[in-house]
């Protein structure tokens, strides 16, 4: 199943608010993990299913679930982006 993500709106300005989480920007593939009846799949926020190319990401949950998140290359340690070549 696919739900649409939500884009990026512009902001007057920065705020703080105890009743959200600020992460920091790390680029990577906007990605729709879809679980239902226990089948995975993958899409990106055009609706094109790329579950084969996650084979890694293909661990089915518990309960079914759709998350909207990034996919990226990242050192646990420093938590900083790693470059990764096509």
């Amino acid at each position: 199943m696919f739900i649409s993500p939500m884009l990026l709106q512009t902001a007057a300005g920065p705020f703080s608010n105890s009743n959200y989480i600020f992460e920091p920007k790390i680029d990577g593939h906007r990605l729709i993990y879809s679980q239902q009846d226990g089948k995975v799949r993958l899409y990106t926020r055009h609706n094109h299913e790329c579950t084969r190319q996650y084979p890694e990401l293909q661990i089915p949950l518990s309960d079914d679930v759709i998350l909207d998140g990034e996919v990226a290359c990242v050192d646990p340690a420093t938590v900083y982006q790693i470059p990764r070549l096509s």
